[in-house]
């Protein structure tokens, strides 16, 4: 393909120009707030797609499958949280969603330490991230949108390696509350590849809990993994992710309208859908795993 000519150039469209300007603007320079779930950008998420697209096919070599069966409207989708603090996995989700579902925006919930890093911080929230609490939940749901979130949080992100073909979402149930408060479907969504990025030794709960790690920087473990760049990594710290290949598959919907909003005080209706969701979630995961061969490879 010949080169773009420098008149070319100049004579592109000024209102794109602009377009690609505001957003960049946008991004670098506007204060934006992590429990404003008003700030995800179209213009934004144009520029940023056909990176995160390009990053997930040649990079991740993505396989996602099941976004035509997600309803439409309102919905909680619920996925496991792989490869630590590096969980780049979201970034090709949401470019394969987009490109199937252009007009329905995802409402990602983030822990608030990814959105104090300056830089990372704009991206995210520009692109739909916002604090994860229920109240940001609440508010994009009231506003009809789909939230994800991952129930597991820095638990399941740094689990040992043994078990990354295993759903942990160490008994939080708090998803199953903000469903039934707002009576709408969960959405299951099984993430593998990821987990292959770096060698986690051991999770270090115990050393979190001597450090008090949960109430300083809400991480339960205090992990000791391989990984670049640091060769032997200790703690909720980044590492360079491998282009391991990913797979994503969301599951069949799972309505909630058997229990109603008074389910969310039953201990025992949370223990079932519980169950029923992460059994869906552990089943998939396992013919998931079983179709791999090699690690990092796939």
């Amino acid at each position: 393909m010949a080169a773009r000519s420098m008149s070319g150039e100049a004579s592109r469209p000024p209102s794109k120009d602009r377009a690609v300007g505001d957003a960049l603007r946008k991004l670098l320079l506007e204060p934006v707030d992590p429990d404003d779930v008003d700030l995800v950008d179209p213009e934004v998420l144009s520029l940023l797609l056909p990176l995160a697209e390009a990053f997930a096919s040649y990079y991740l070599r993505m396989d996602v499958e099941g976004i035509d069966g997600v309803p439409h409207g309102r919905a909680l989708i619920v996925g496991n949280h792989n490869a630590g603090i590096t969980f780049v996995e979201p970034f090709g989700i949401g470019a394969r969603w987009y490109r199937e579902r252009p007009d329905e925006i995802l409402q990602w919930l983030v822990h608030d330490a990814m959105l104090a890093m300056p830089g990372l911080r704009n991206l995210l929230i520009r692109g739909g991230c916002v604090r994860a609490s229920h109240q940001t939940a609440d508010a994009a749901l009231a506003r009809g949108r789909k939230v994800v979130v991952f129930p597991g949080g820095n638990l399941e992100a740094f689990r040992p390696y043994r078990d990354r073909y295993r759903i942990v979402f160490g008994g939080h149930k708090g998803f199953i509350r903000l469903a039934l408060r707002h009576a709408v479907p969960i959405v299951p969504m099984v993430i593998v590849g990821g987990h292959e990025s770096f060698y986690i030794l051991h999770d270090g709960q115990a050393i979190a809990r001597l450090l008090r790690l949960k109430k300083l920087v809400r991480s339960e473990t205090c992990a000791l993994f391989l990984g670049l760049p640091w060769g032997i990594g200790f703690g909720p710290i980044f590492h360079f992710h491998l282009p391991t290949k990913s797979q994503v598959r969301f599951l069949a919907p799972i309505s909630l309208d058997a229990y109603g909003p008074q389910a969310e005080s039953d201990p025992a209706a949370l223990d079932a859908i519980y169950r029923q969701v992460t059994r869906a979630m552990q089943r998939a995961m396992d013919d998931m795993a079983g179709q791999r061969r090699l690690p990092i490879l796939g």
